[in-house]
């Protein structure tokens, strides 16, 4: 079978986006057989359909069903590429996403290498503290839920063996995942502002330490406003490169949340599944 695709890059976080229409009940393999190391190789796959609202330029729809920043972000890229826009000028791209009812706008960048692209990111449904127990440890989490996804900001002094391999358990945990069609594990260093980003999608088993993670930099946002109640705006390190983050508090509550990160085009072309 003969499948059209787009790969970019935002924050390293290599992503097959799919132009040829096939049937939702094929995406998953089709997205385990592009992922793979000997095939087209990325950490996740998007396949774009036709929007249902006459508003949004196209649907994103994520091969589980979920929410990812970074893959919206790269459709805008996308959008704004088919479109020709030359360095230095603006254009807001609205799309529907998996993963949320919302329909959400990116504002997209041409500079002279690639697209800055700053998303409106849906709100968390709720955040909250929570220890999961990992080899008798309870430890300090918070959770961020999403419709459709949910994020444990986790606290570690260094990212080394341990934090990796209890991320490993705590993102398929009970505590943590329940139903949702993508977990994530931010581990997060205060002191450099730096994330380590585990993603789980339990449809495909797939597990994947993230060279970037743009709904993992805003559940970090997310997290640190509602703990000090107000504004904030920070510039998260990731392995991949640096993602940007702002969280807006009005009232006591959590009024706006957005990303900006750097897409690249990587490469068109047909892959054969």
């Amino acid at each position: 079978m003969e499948v059209k695709f787009i790969k970019t890059n935002p924050t390293q976080n290599m992503t097959i986006l799919v132009e040829s229409l096939h049937t939702r009940e094929m995406y998953n393999r089709m997205a385990s057989s592009m992922m793979a190391y000997d095939h087209v190789f990325a950490e996740q796959v998007g396949f774009i359909e036709s929007s249902e609202s006459d508003t949004a330029w196209a649907r994103l729809q994520m091969m589980a069903g979920e929410f990812c920043g970074n893959a919206t972000m790269s459709l805008a890229a996308v959008m704004a590429w088919k479109k020709n826009l030359q360095p230095g000028n603006r254009l807001e791209v609205p799309l529907e996403v998996s993963g949320t009812n919302e329909l959400l706008v990116c504002e997209v960048t041409a500079q002279q290498t690639g697209y800055l692209c700053k998303l409106d990111m849906p709100l968390p449904l709720s955040i909250h503290k929570k220890t999961i127990n990992y080899r008798d440890v309870n430890v300090p989490t918070t959770i961020i839920r999403y419709q459709g996804i949910v994020h444990a900001v986790v606290h570690v002094p260094n990212f080394d063996s341990y934090s990796r391999e209890m991320a490993q358990i705590i993102v398929k945990s009970p505590e943590l995942l329940q139903g949702e069609a993508a977990s994530g594990v931010m581990l997060y260093r205060r002191q450099s502002n730096e994330i380590e980003p585990l993603v789980y999608i339990p449809d495909t088993d797939t597990m994947i330490w993230e060279r970037g993670c743009g709904s993992g930099t805003a559940s970090l946002g997310a997290c640190v406003a509602h703990e000090i109640q107000r504004d904030i705006h920070m510039e998260i390190k990731q392995p991949g490169g640096m993602i940007e983050v702002w969280a807006h508090y009005q009232e006591d509550q959590m009024t706006g949340l957005a990303i900006q990160g750097h897409v690249d085009i990587s490469a068109v072309g047909t892959a054969f599944v």
